[in-house]
């Protein structure tokens, strides 16, 4: 079980859509930085996005969002203290 987390905005690099490709069952995936970027629908990952906050392991750290004036469509807003629990929670971590 891996919390993935992804820093980059979907329209700067592919990393998102290789995450999301790569990503297992239990994985779960936490968008921060400019990654937040990708919780509006106008971008090729929205899709599988939208199926990952469906399942419960999409999340967003809201400081990002409000660092950003930007409010999330889809994924679980997250704390600090919410970020450090999941940590906990998964096995390991995998940033990218």
């Amino acid at each position: 079980m891996i919390l993935h987390t992804v820093k980059t905005s979907p329209f700067q690099t592919f990393v998102l859509a290789d995450c999301i490709t790569l990503m297992a069952e239990e994985d779960a995936l936490l968008l921060m930085e400019d990654a937040v970027i990708a919780t509006q629908a106008q971008h090729p990952c929205y899709a599988q996005l939208e199926l990952l906050s469906q399942q419960g392991r999409l999340m967003v750290l809201e400081a990002d969002l409000q660092a950003r004036g930007i409010k999330n469509n889809i994924g679980k807003r997250c704390s600090y203290l919410d970020f450090v629990n999941l940590v906990i929670k998964h096995q390991s971590q995998l940033a990218w």
